[in-house]
C-alpha cells in the first residue's frame, strides 16, 4: 500500500473545481494532470490486480491512470453520456463495466479500448429536477459470473443474468416496501414511494454469495433472490440516521460491511458505520471524527485494511489500520461538492 488518497468533486457553484484531488503521504492536495477542472468525478475504482492502475468515471468521460493517479488519459468510451460507476471483473481486469446517465451500462473486453452498449431497461420512473437517472453502482455475484447487480438513483435495483449483456429492473420487493408507512419518503416529486427507489450503492460478498446489499435513501436492504424479496436491516436501531450513500465489504474480512449514514443528501452530519455480521448489527467505525456534512462516499483498499471517506463539503477521513486510528484532511476551499474517495 502506498497511502495515496484520492477524492472526486463536482462543479456545484461558480468557480468551483469539479475534478480529482490527490494526496500523497506528508504532502498537500494536488489536482493531477490530464483531468480538467470541470469533469466532475463521480466514481474512483482501483484495479484489484494492478496496484498502480485506477479508473475514474466523470460527467465528461472515462479516464485511466497507470501511476497511482498522478496523471490521467481519457479512454475512447462512448460519448454523450455521463459515467457514474466503474466495475472491474475480478477474474479479468481487462473486462470493464460502466454505469451511465441516462441509465445504462457499457462494457469493454480490452481494458477500455473498444466498447459495446448493454441492453438496459432505462425508462424513467420519476421526473427529477436534476435530469436523467444514473446507474450509481455495479457489482458482480461472487461465484456466478453471469449475474451482476446495479442500482440507479430513483430507478431502483437492476439485475443482469447474462454476464452484463442485458439488464432488467428488479423492483418487485422495492415496490412492496415503498408502501410501508415508515419507508414512504419524497423530496423531489409528489410521489412518496420515491425514497425506496433512490438507489445509491450495491455490494456482494463471498461470505454470503447469493446476497446483494442494496442501499438507498431509506437505509440498507438485503435480497437473496435478485430483488424478488428484500429484508430491511433496520439500521436506525443502531444509528441516529438512515440515509445511506455507500456500502462496501471489508478487504480483509468478507463478513464485515461498511456503510455511511447521514440525515439527507444535504445535511450537517454523517458517520461511517461497520457491521461485523453482514448487517445484523452496526457500530460507529469512526467515533473520533465529526462529519459536518453528508458523507457521500468512501473507498476501501483492494487488499489492505485501509479506507477513505469523504463528506459533501470536503472533509476526507482515512485510516490505514482498519479504523484503529483516523486522520482528517480538508479539501481546498475551491473544491466543489465531494462525491467519492479511494485509498491506494
Amino acid at each position: 500500500m502506498r497511502g495515496v488518497i484520492l477524492a472526486g468533486t463536482a462543479v456545484t457553484r461558480p468557480d468551483a473545481i469539479g475534478s480529482l484531488y490527490r494526496l500523497e503521504p506528508g504532502g498537500e492536495w494536488q489536482v493531477p494532470e490530464g483531468l480538467a477542472a470541470d469533469v466532475a468525478v463521480q466514481a474512483i475504482t482501483p484495479d484489484p490486480q494492478n496496484p498502480d492502475r485506477v479508473y475514474v468515471g466523470t460527467r465528461k468521460g472515462l479516464f485511466r491512470s497507470d501511476d497511482l493517479g498522478a496523471s490521467w488519459t481519457k479512454l475512447p468510451a462512448p460519448e454523450g453520456v455521463q459515467y457514474w460507476s466503474v466495475l472491474i471483473d475480478p477474474a479479468n481486469p481487462e473486462r470493464l463495466f460502466c454505469g451511465t446517465s441516462p441509465v445504462g451500462v457499457v462494457h469493454s473486453e480490452d481494458g477500455g479500448q473498444t466498447w459495446a452498449e448493454s441492453d438496459c431497461d432505462h425508462g424513467e420512473r420519476y421526473q427529477m429536477s436534476f435530469g436523467s437517472s444514473r446507474m450509481m453502482k455495479l457489482a458482480f455475484h461472487p461465484t456466478d459470473p453471469n449475474i451482476l447487480y446495479g442500482v440507479a438513483e430513483v430507478n431502483g435495483f437492476y439485475v443482469s443474468e447474462d454476464g452484463g449483456l442485458s439488464w432488467r429492473r428488479a423492483n418487485t420487493a422495492i415496490a412492496g416496501l415503498s408502501q410501508q408507512p415508515h419507508l414512504k419518503n419524497r423530496e423531489l416529486t409528489d410521489d412518496d414511494t420515491e425514497g425506496m427507489y433512490d438507489g445509491h450503492a450495491v455490494t456482494t460478498t463471498p461470505a454470503k454469495p447469493d446476497a446483494a446489499f442494496y442501499v438507498c435513501r431509506m437505509g440498507v436492504f438485503e435480497t437473496d433472490d435478485r430483488g424478488d424479496t428484500m429484508r430491511d436491516l433496520e439500521v436506525k436501531r443502531f444509528a441516529p440516521f438512515n440515509y445511506t450513500r455507500d456500502v462496501r465489504v471489508s478487504p480483509v474480512d468478507p463478513k464485515t460491511l461498511y456503510a455511511c449514514f447521514s440525515i439527507s443528501s444535504r445535511s450537517e452530519a454523517g458517520a461511517l458505520y461497520r457491521s461485523p455480521d453482514l448487517g445484523e448489527t452496526w457500530v460507529e467505525a469512526d467515533p473520533g471524527t465529526v462529519a459536518r456534512s453528508t458523507i457521500m462516499g468512501f473507498g476501501v483498499h483492494v487488499k489492505e485494511p485501509a479506507l477513505a471517506a469523504v463528506s459533501r463539503h470536503g472533509q476526507v477521513f482515512y485510516t490505514f489500520d482498519d479504523g484503529a486510528k483516523w486522520s482528517e484532511a480538508q479539501l481546498p476551499a475551491d473544491a466543489g461538492d465531494a462525491f467519492c474517495a479511494a485509498v491506494l
